[in-house]
């Protein structure tokens, strides 16, 4: 897999928790002891943090170089000057114990900080080329599974109020009848939080083997998802769970992130959205 390029002005530990599916096991240790004691690891020495890690001095020079950094030293600068900005590094998990009270708090907080985190990480050159491809597109399908889906659906009605012609498919076999039919003049956008979605990675591949340009939405820059896409979209949710097993924060980002890219194409398309708009409103209201 091609090595993921970091933006110089990525937050470091929303960049690890987000590369972090695609490490290797040693080097997933040490970034998820990052991630787990962000305030002691700017005080230990290479080696203290590998000892501590259960990994060695050479797979941390390798992490940090993953991650962005020049180095060891860069990387422990990065990481104190981003925990001196006072803001939270991890969500609170919902707890089997937690009153009513604490477990709504401990949700909305979640769902606040994805969206916070997914700011943070926007890439917004991509974000106006996939403006670019969508606007310039003769057709665009959609392809969601599981809770991507809810996104797929959410994008196809975004779409249209800009005068998109969107098709969202969440059937697997649907999404590869779609896939094969594209041409070099379409766009196939899929959409996966974890980016290994097989459904949404074939659907995208057929796309791709089609001629057709590609999208991917996901939380994870270096996911098999986003590797194949031209273009890819990353939301900063943290992969906390609720008790039940769902990522608090997955798709109130996906959802945000879809809302910005909305209003990225209405501001390129202002005469014709302000037209779609009226036309609409005239249809829902002259019942």
């Amino acid at each position: 897999m091609t090595p993921v390029a970091v933006p110089s002005h990525a937050d470091l530990l929303l960049t690890i928790r987000g590369l972090l599916p695609s490490l290797n096991d040693q080097e997933q240790k040490v970034g998820q002891y990052v991630l787990d004691h962000p305030g002691e690891v700017i005080y230990l020495a290479v080696n203290e943090l590998a000892q501590r890690a259960a990994a060695s001095d050479a797979t941390v020079f390798r992490f940090c170089k993953k991650v962005g950094t020049d180095g060891y030293h860069d990387f422990k600068i990065r990481l104190a000057q981003e925990l001196a900005s006072a803001r939270p590094t991890t969500y609170m998990s919902v707890q089997t114990g937690d009153t009513m009270e604490e477990a709504a708090r401990k949700v909305i907080a979640a769902d606040l900080k994805a969206l916070e985190d997914t700011l943070r990480a926007l890439d917004l050159d991509a974000l106006e080329r996939a403006a670019d491809a969508i606007l310039a597109a003769r057709r665009v399908d959609i392809y969601g599974s599981g809770g991507g889906a809810v996104a797929a659906l959410e994008l196809q009605y975004k779409l249209m109020r800009v005068g998109v012609r969107a098709v969202p498919h969440i059937d697997a076999e649907m999404q590869v009848i779609s896939a094969t039919l594209l041409t070099a003049n379409d766009l196939a956008i899929g959409i996966s939080h974890s980016g290994a979605s097989p459904d949404v990675l074939h659907a995208l591949t057929v796309a791709r083997e089609a001629g057709a340009r590609t999208i991917a939405i996901t939380n994870h820059p270096a996911s098999p998802v986003a590797a194949l896409a031209e273009i890819s979209l990353c939301t900063a949710a943290q992969e906390a769970l609720a008790h039940e097993g769902y990522p608090l924060g997955a798709r109130v980002a996906q959802i945000g992130l879809i809302d910005v890219l909305y209003t990225c194409l209405a501001r390129k398309r202002p005469a014709e959205v302000e037209r779609s708009q009226a036309r609409i409103a005239t249809a829902l209201y002259s019942r």
